[in-house]
């Protein structure tokens, strides 16, 4: 009998938890991508591309902590990935056209 009862508010507990995997594939690769590109413009100082970039989130994704947990996961995996590989940075009018290109995926992704 004691387990049932300490399992029950376990249960109810995770049911109520909010998680990225509740996202689908579609709306998880729009928000990696734009990490994957921040990860870019914080190792080559783009700085107004880090700004056009969380602007872009803040204003399409739904307001939940773990899409931005996920958010920041890429970029730190972006960031280590450049690093580690020791890439040279893209040019800097190519940068924009990609991160613009995001956006617009990331805007038709989170349509409201």
């Amino acid at each position: 009998m004691r387990k049932k009862i300490t399992l029950l508010p376990l249960l109810c507990a995770l049911a109520w938890l909010p998680s990225a995997q509740s996202s689908t594939e579609v709306e998880l690769a729009a928000i990696s991508r734009m990490g994957e590109l921040n990860g870019i413009a914080l190792q080559c100082s783009y700085v107004d591309q880090m700004q056009r970039i969380k602007q872009a989130l803040v204003l399409n994704l739904p307001k939940r902590r773990e899409l931005g947990e996920y958010f920041e996961k890429t970029t730190n995996s972006a960031f280590m990935r450049f690093m580690e590989n020791q890439s040279t940075c893209p040019d800097a009018l190519t940068f924009v056209d990609d991160v613009g290109s995001a956006i617009s995926e990331l805007e038709s992704t989170f349509k409201k």
